[in-house]
């Protein structure tokens, strides 16, 4: 009986962190999201200008969910460095929570090469989609994003996230 009861046990447990998060009403699942907690410590490492206004606007976005951001720990680390990838940012999970299968610790790149002269607006853009992903959010469509208002969105470039966003962030924490 004990045998079959720690069996049990270990199936669901395997399924439960198995399991990948709701992409909360947008487009796809977000690679690194959701967070496990509510309470995500951001570390800096040396950010260029634009890394800096990416990180400033991308955690003021954040700030607006019920997610609370503080400086230092270890849940965000946030880069900056010319990547040789053709992407514009990158979030990804680097540790995940075995008990619950949420992200506990994300790392943030902005790829300074793709975005060498890309004006702050850009940057700030930038650095509010990736915090979203770090948020448990996917991309936004057109379809998803009828009035074109979410920094979600991957092929335009809106500086906020919108109530949808804020919404969908606020059912994981």
């Amino acid at each position: 009986m004990r045998r079959t009861v720690i069996a049990v046990a270990t199936a669901i447990l395997t399924i439960a962190v198995a399991a990948s998060p709701a992409a909360a009403s947008h487009g796809n699942k977000a690679n690194a999201g959701p967070p496990d907690n509510a309470q995500q410590d951001v570390q800096t490492n040396s950010l260029t200008t634009g890394g800096t206004a990416a990180y400033s606007h991308g955690r003021a976005q954040l700030d607006r969910t019920d997610i609370t951001m503080s400086t230092g720990g270890s849940d965000l680390h946030v880069y900056d460095a010319s990547y040789s990838s053709s992407w514009y940012g990158q979030t990804s999970c680097t540790d995940r929570n075995w008990l619950n299968g949420k992200c506990d610790h994300m790392d943030i790149k902005f790829n300074t090469r793709l975005m060498s002269g890309a004006s702050t607006s850009k940057w700030q853009s930038l650095g509010c989609h990736e915090f979203g992903h770090s948020g448990g959010l996917g991309h936004r469509y057109r379809s998803t994003d009828s009035n074109d208002n979410s920094c979600m969105r991957d092929d335009i470039w809106p500086k906020y996230l919108d109530t949808h966003d804020i919404d969908a962030v606020n059912q994981y924490v």
